[in-house]
């Protein structure tokens, strides 16, 4: 762990060394206070967002919330700037061999002017999810349940950012669509968010579903800690499962948790014992990350988790052999940003978005509600899904 964040932070400092060079060199910044003052600017939004993490788990209130969503703003168009940095040395490198470096200065302030605007689209974006109506062949089932509105919500990732006014807005876009069940597959919260989650309770229990309201874990729930979460929704309508089934009608709702560091169960068996699992009988699978809920070897669950995180396990023979029809997951949020979303893809080797079939099995992987980190969004919508069920 500290070997990963010390690289983190060792790309972030030469990210940021280079976004000052770039900015310096391009823009012809005098030497002297100017660029003085452009160094410490760009240094202390870097460092701002770092510190910003640590004071909201010191002290989680309105001015520590303001300085995360500022400096994660920045962090966000940062990474813009960095794309349109690579872009103006290329072409400085044209020019010169054109002989035409002169003109550098003009073409590095419309790119660098344009990723600005790109980044403000980003913020604007990250605000306005919208409805996406998914149709997943399930045949054999009950002739009501192809009448049901389903609707998956994920990666909500409430907390600095995302405050409960936000919350109550979704929530009345999702009961506008006169949803019969409403599935929420992990991270509702947002992990660098720990403080007064009892905040959002009145705006989630908003949600109404004919048939319920059910959640099941994601990996930024345990950062959080798992009590504190429990706590928030016990004052609402939602129904957790926790390595569960639920039966409607027939079909068998599997909800599993995330796995927690140090955890080490057998999740195919605890299913299997549950007093509503049944053997051939349709099943619908919760569980935030598009990936295997099975482990191979003596690994414990959360240590192949981990082990696996970068390079995802995408084997769903345990899905299978439980009757799951389809899998509703979410955690990658198809990269959120460029160039992330072509990093998502490549990771999760095509399972990073949309609707996949293997056999009998659908999965939907859903972008998700919210943003991690920068506010941002600028190569994905946010999006409510409608799942609808046809022969």
């Amino acid at each position: 762990m500290a070997s990963r964040i010390i690289l983190f932070l060792s790309i972030f400092a030469v990210a940021h060394l280079f976004l000052y060079f770039s900015f310096a060199r391009l823009l012809s910044v005098p030497k002297g206070r100017a660029r003085m003052a452009l160094f410490a600017s760009v240094f202390l939004l870097g460092l701002g967002h770092i510190l910003s993490i640590i004071l909201l788990r010191v002290d989680y209130n309105s001015l520590t919330r303001a300085l995360y969503a500022i400096t994660a703003a920045w962090t966000g168009l940062a990474v813009n700037l960095l794309m349109a940095s690579v872009v103006c040395w290329i072409l400085f490198l044209v020019f010169c061999v054109a002989g035409k470096k002169a003109v550098i200065r003009r073409t590095a302030s419309v790119i660098f002017a344009a990723a600005f605007l790109f980044s403000a689209y980003g913020v604007w974006n990250a605000f306005h999810p919208v409805v996406r109506t998914v149709e997943v062949e399930m045949p054999g089932l009950a002739e009501g349940w192809y009448k049901r509105t389903i609707v998956q919500v994920t990666d909500a990732h409430l907390g600095a950012i995302y405050r409960p006014g936000y919350m109550k807005k979704v929530a009345a876009q999702i009961n506008s669509l006169e949803p019969d069940l409403i599935f929420i597959t992990g991270d509702l919260f947002d992990g660098m968010s720990s403080g007064k989650l009892n905040d959002f309770a009145s705006s989630i229990d908003e949600l109404n579903a004919k048939e319920g309201v059910f959640f099941v874990t994601g990996n930024h729930e345990n950062y959080i800690g798992l009590d504190r979460v429990f706590d928030a929704l016990s004052r609402t309508k939602v129904k957790v499962l926790r390595d569960d089934v639920a039966v409607i009608d027939g079909v068998r709702i599997i909800g599993v948790d995330y796995p927690v560091f140090g955890a080490s169960r057998d999740i195919e068996s605890i299913i299997r014992n549950r007093p509503g699992f049944k053997d051939g009988a349709p099943a619908i699978l919760l569980y935030h990350t598009p990936t295997s809920i099975g482990r191979k070897g003596a690994a414990s669950f959360s240590a192949h988790q981990s082990r696996t995180y970068w390079n995802p396990e995408l084997d769903f023979s345990a899905v299978k052999r439980l009757g799951v029809r389809l899998q509703l997951s979410g955690h990658t949020h198809r990269g959120q940003m460029y160039p992330f979303v072509w990093l998502a893809d490549y990771l999760y080797k095509g399972y990073s978005y949309g609707l996949k079939k293997e056999g009998n099995l659908s999965i939907y992987i859903s972008s998700g509600l919210g943003t991690f980190g920068p506010p941002m969004r600028t190569g994905t919508k946010g999006e409510i899904v409608v799942i609808r069920l046809v022969p």
